[in-house]
């Protein structure tokens, strides 16, 4: 009998509308990655210690997330995550990522590009969005999908 594994067939991915009431489902995501960031490391060496001597900061820095899509004109999510990007001034979005065993990471993020690739010959526009997460990630098992007032 093995460990059980996280399959990511069947992960979803939300952004939060602005109301906070409605998480608006980002239909046409092929890849989701991140969460990478560290804490920093303060170096207390000194001149007379044999070994390095290095405490873990207090700050959780959460990195960025990376999200693979099929660029689509009438994707509600996409178009809510365009609308995120093209705001001046930008406001934090909130994203939900659902894991198929309902376990969920929720946080908030900055949308940093909106790019458009493989526009080449028989081929579909994708794209690498880059969120830049702020502040903490909330863990949540069993997470209900918010569908409006």
């Amino acid at each position: 009998m093995g460990v059980p594994t996280v399959p990511t067939h069947g992960t979803r991915v939300f952004i939060r509308n602005a109301a906070g009431d409605t998480d608006i489902e980002i239909l046409g995501h092929t890849g989701i990655s991140g969460l990478n960031g560290e804490r920093n490391e303060r170096d207390q060496t000194t001149l007379v210690d044999n070994d390095e001597v290095v405490a873990v900061g207090e700050v959780r820095r959460y990195g960025t997330v990376t999200l693979n899509l099929l660029h689509s004109e009438d994707d509600p999510g996409q178009i809510a995550l365009e609308a995120a990007y093209l705001a001046v001034p930008q406001e934090k979005s909130t994203i939900v990522w659902l894991f198929p065993t309902g376990r969920a990471r929720k946080f908030d993020c900055w949308v940093k590009n909106w790019p458009f690739e493989n526009g080449e010959l028989e081929q579909d526009y994708k794209g690498t969005i880059n969120l830049r997460v702020t502040g903490g990630v909330a863990v949540e098992d069993n997470y209900t999908i918010l569908t409006g007032p």
